[in-house]
């Protein structure tokens, strides 16, 4: 069955019957009662929400709800199928497929889809040029009549000055355009009108439109201003400046979209080809320098008036219209951008040595081209050319001579002159001096080297000892002999009976020579050697002399007779040292016998072949060796010697005692050098002249330091005796004390320092120096400088005498030119010697960086006690300060007393006659409640005394910190917080009240002190004898003191 029903309108009745469908059944003997049922669209499992539905027996249709025809959301055609079943739905089933269309009525009005519609339209256009097309849309069947048929008319229209309509609209197609010609933008940017649309049935739709008038380039540009002023710096040599120097701007109506702006410099004045202008995004100007300008140029220096253009047409055009022009006037400035000229960039001299300071060398003239040749010029030297300040320069450009010239230091001097000029920033140039140096003669002559002959004993005279050769640092003199020799007519008789001295005029070329002679035949166990002293005189005018000493060793033979011996070997084990890799010399087996060079002779054996397990021996030379760390304890040792020469044999005892010291007595020591005595002087206990047994300077030495420290005698130990220099023999000395712990450096230094000249006295030693300090003197680096003691754990230093000898640790101070207390260029580790944590602190080191974790009072970063209390009778020692290029000092203190030594680091005991004193030291104290520092580089004194407004000593915390370099000292109190303004422009701080400065005294230029830092008072006496222009007070700080740091130490 099939058949599809009448088109239904859209307003038809809700259950109206609007179709019937009929099935037949071709079995006519069977049941034919025949139902219905719908599935497909509009059909649901429930009836209420179905659109359709069907009588099951009649095969009627109806509509259940309204039917919407149209979009968005209703439908122009329903199909679904229709069912049928005989036998009363239970026998075979029949279908057909219904499709229903609805008929569409006029029920929606137009509308436009969007809110607004934007169109544009170029001014100045001719009538009827399309503006734009405006659409609408009606849901209705277009198909259905005139439903959707739609009709565009304006219903809100623009009108011109004339009243004229400005826009109209196809009727049909909606189409826009304009009614009339020559919209002007400038006047109208954009207008709105209202569109309406009306369908077949009169209904409407209104849409919005706003028209835009597009702007066409038909106004010109006009400056802002018809003429412009700056000022601006003239530029430094050729470097031209990136920023512009002006930025111009203009004024046209038109879009800055349709302009194509372009700026250009008229090159019709001079100075134009100097500035260029660029044109920039936002349609201003930029003014730039294209070319160097200079202030010291007389056509430049008055400034530029040039004229610069405009066009909205970009680039070069023609037209007038769209050109503007305006003048810009230009000042130049004048900056320090060239540095003095001298008039003689290079000047020589010639100047004898021996010219006095004051002596006029020559005289620079310098100009600075700034300011009209109105700048000051400051004459100074560039240091780095003439480190030791032999040379001075006034403000008149004179050079003079400011310390004692030396040819044989220096011959010729290249001193570079600077002068700089008072601009901002300043500017310096450079001359050159060079001065050579004229040779006078000033230096006597002296031996052309060490000469040390051998004369073997018991050989007849004559023997030639030597023939001697002569030098002088002077120039060589034209008249020959250069050098004439004698025996000094003051030597000793039994020098004069010994030796005879031939001067040869000829000889060395016709420099002349020596030639000695012996006149005796001489006995080496009488004596060793003759000093004899030789007269040289140069052929100078005047002539120079000097007496110089030949040392004459006499040789020995062996021709004295072999006895038992006896040697006592002490033996320092350090436990801080590696595993050594071979035995370890610790001494030689010692017979008595008057010949000492007849080693070669003898053959050493362990005496029955006993050999000891932890000792070797070497057969030929007598060496005795420690195989390994032997642990401490005391060891005997037996030996045979032969003399093979004299074929004797005697037999030998050794005693060994090991001692281990820890590392923290090295790095706790103390240490002094000595002149005049070698480390074998120093630990011998036999006066071969004498014959008889003494008691050793070593042994005296620790007996002294026992008592000064009021500590046991074996609770001292002197651990290191270092051979530091040969002719004239130069002797360091290391030594620790313990009661518990190990005491400090610092004091053991401090009171050797006390009680020296007593210690000089007692033990038979010069000391030149206590607490070793290879940076004490000024040439050893030419800024900073810094101690540095290295411990060579595997390789001892032994010091080897006849009856005893000494296996100490090989411990020696080093420089190095860097200021330590900044060089973080190590890597952070507990292994680090000394330790890094102080005062049994834990150490504990990740990432290369350490932390201490400290006992309760220490509460410093590396366990150091920052707060001391003192109650104006004692003091505080601390190691000394070290040399840095530049340095700070910080220190904090609470008082109610007005006086009193806050510090003093320098020396503490006289210095000898004839030795080189080094006078430096530093101080800080209060006088009167206002801080005083007194600071010594070792040329005189300087003095910082600040006239604070409230006195220090007021019972409250302050801070003291001192700056100082090569030439500049600076203190500052509590961080200058009472500085005030003075009513300047720019304004100025005063800090008079809070900060003073001084230039230090020439020549040195750093602080060299090696005594301990002494806080709170000084132990040491009175001392006269150096030359110090200031004493700091001797009475003590009544006071408490904290954070006292030094270059960050």
């Amino acid at each position: 069955m099939s058949r599809t029903l009448a088109n239904l309108p859209l307003n038809h009745e809700q259950y109206n019957r609007q179709a019937e469908v009929h099935a037949t059944d071709g079995d006519l003997d069977r049941n034919s009662e025949i139902l219905y049922f719908l599935t497909g669209q509009g059909i649901e499992d429930r009836v209420e929400n179905s659109k359709f539905a069907i009588n099951d027996t009649s095969g009627e249709i109806y509509v259940l709800k309204p039917l919407d025809r149209d979009l968005p959301h209703g439908r122009s055609q329903w199909r679904f199928t229709v069912y049928a079943t005989d036998e009363g739905g239970k026998g075979l089933v029949g279908y057909a497929d219904v499709l229903v269309n609805l008929k569409d009525i006029n029920d929606n009005a137009p509308f436009f889809p969007q809110a607004i519609y934007t169109g544009n339209v170029t001014e100045n256009g001719t009538a009827g040029m399309t503006v734009m097309t405006m659409t609408a849309t009606d849901y209705d069947d277009p198909n259905e009549g005139t439903n959707a048929k739609l009709k565009y008319t304006i219903e809100q229209n623009q009108v011109n000055e004339n009243h004229e309509l400005i826009f109209a609209i196809d009727q049909d197609t909606g189409v826009i355009s304009t009614a009339v010609c020559c919209l002007d933008r400038e006047a109208i940017s954009e207008y709105t009108i209202k569109v309406v649309a009306t369908d077949g049935g009169g209904l409407q739709g209104t849409g919005t439109a706003t028209i835009k008038v597009k702007d066409i380039n038909d106004m010109p540009p006009v400056f802002t201003k018809k003429e412009w002023y700056v000022q601006v710096d003239e530029t430094e040599g050729d470097d031209i400046p990136e920023l512009p120097i002006l930025v111009v701007s203009v004024k046209d109506e038109d879009l800055l979209e349709t302009n194509r702006f372009s700026y250009k410099v008229i090159n019709n004045t001079f100075g134009a080809d100097k500035f260029t202008m660029v044109t920039n995004s936002d349609g201003t100007g930029s003014l730039k320098i294209a070319k160097p300008l200079d202030y010291e140029d007389p056509m430049q220096r008055y400034g530029f008036n040039i004229t610069i253009q405009v066009s909205d047409h970009g680039g070069e055009t023609s037209n007038t219209y769209h050109i503007d022009y305006s003048k810009v006037f230009i000042r130049l400035i004048d900056i320090n951008d060239n540095p003095p000229e001298f008039t003689d960039p290079i000047l020589k001299a010639s100047v004898q040595e021996n010219v006095t300071v004051g002596y006029v060398v020559k005289k620079f003239h310098a100009r600075d081209p700034d300011q009209a040749g109105k700048s000051t010029v400051k004459y100074s030297i560039d240091r780095t050319s003439d480190r030791r300040r032999q040379f001075k320069i006034d403000q008149q450009g004179v050079v003079t001579i400011q310390r004692p010239l030396d040819r044989e230091t220096v011959n010729r001097h290249d001193i570079k002159i600077l002068a700089t000029d008072d601009g901002t920033p300043t500017r310096t140039a450079t001359a050159t001096l060079l001065v050579d140096v004229i040779d006078v003669n000033d230096n006597p002559p002296h031996f052309r080297e060490d000469y040390r002959p051998v004369v073997m004993e018991n050989t007849d005279p004559p023997v030639k000892v030597i023939e001697l050769f002569a030098d002088d640092p002077d120039l060589a003199p034209e008249k020959k002999p250069w050098f004439k020799f004698q025996l000094d007519p003051n030597a000793d008789k039994t020098i004069k009976d010994s030796f005879r001295v031939v001067f040869d005029k000829d000889g060395d070329n016709g420099k002349g020579s020596a030639v000695v002679w012996t006149q005796v035949k001489f006995d080496r166990e009488q004596q060793k050697e003759y000093h004899v002293p030789i007269v040289i005189a140069d052929s100078g005018v005047p002539s120079l002399t000097s007496t110089n000493t030949l040392t004459v060793i006499i040789g020995d033979e062996n021709d004295n007779v072999m006895r038992p011996g006896e040697k006592d070997i002490f033996v320092y084990n350090y436990t801080g040292a590696a595993k050594p890799t071979r035995p370890i010399l610790i001494g030689r087996v010692h017979v008595e016998d008057a010949d000492d060079w007849d080693l070669p002779d003898k053959v050493f054996y362990w005496k029955d072949n006993n050999e000891h397990p932890n000792f070797e021996l070497d057969v030929e030379t007598g060496e005795i060796f420690m195989k390994d760390m032997v642990s401490g304890g005391k060891y005997t040792l037996h030996f045979t010697v032969v003399d093979q020469k004299r074929s004797e044999e005697v037999t030998a005892i050794v005693y060994v005692t090991v001692k281990e010291i820890p590392e923290e007595a090295v790095f706790s020591s103390g240490s002094i050098r000595i002149a005049g005595h070698s480390d074998e002087d120093f630990i011998r206990i036999w006066d071969w002249k004498s014959k008889v047994q003494i008691e050793s300077k070593y042994n005296k030495f620790r007996d002294i330091l026992a008592k000064l420290l009021k500590v046991k005698k074996e609770n001292v130990d002197i651990f290191t005796v270092l051979k530091h220099q040969d002719h004239p023999p130069i002797t360091d000395i290391r030594f620790s004390a313990h009661g518990s712990p190990y005491y400090k450096a610092s004091k053991l230094d401090g009171l050797i320092a006390l009680h020296r000249k007593n210690i000089e006295s007692i033990v038979g030693i010069n000391i030149t120096m206590v607490n070793i300090d290879e940076c004490l003197y000024e040439d050893k680096c030419e800024d900073s400088c810094t101690n540095y003691l290295r411990v060579y754990g595997d390789r001892p230093a032994t010091v080897n005498a006849n009856r005893t000898s000494l296996v100490g640790v090989h411990a020696e101070v080093q420089a190095e030119c860097t200021c330590g207390a900044r060089d973080f260029s190590a890597i952070e580790t507990c292994k680090a010697r000394p330790k890094p944590c102080y005062n049994d602190g834990i150490c504990s080191d990740k990432f290369g960086v350490i932390n201490c974790t400290c006992r309760e009072g220490f509460s410093g970063p590396q366990c150091q006690k920052t707060t001391r209390h003192f109650r104006g009778d004692g003091f505080a020692w601390f190691p000394p300060l070290q040399q840095c290029e530049t340095s700070h000092f910080h220190i904090e203190f609470m008082t109610q007393s007005p006086n009193g030594l806050l510090l003093y680091d320098g020396p503490m005991s006289e210095a000898d006659p004839g030795e080189t004193v080094v006078q430096d030291f530093f101080s800080l104290e209060l006088q009167n409640g206002k801080p005083r520092l007194l600071l010594d580089f070792g040329s005189g004194t300087t003095e910082i005394v600040i006239k604070v407004k409230s006195s220090l000593s007021d019972g409250g915390w302050h801070k003291l910190d001192v700056y100082w370099d090569r030439a500049i000292v600076r203190m500052m109190v509590d961080n200058c917080q009472t500085a005030v303004n003075r009513d300047l422009d720019p304004p100025v701080a005063d800090r008079s009240s809070c900060e003073g400065t001084s230039a230090i005294k020439p020549f040195n230029e750093f602080l060299n002190v090696n005594g301990p830092l002494q806080l709170g008072g000084v132990k040491h006496p009175v001392l006269s004898s150096y030359k110090w222009n200031f004493a700091h007070t001797r009475k003590g700080f009544d006071g408490c003191i904290k954070n006292v740091i030094h270059n960050s130490e």
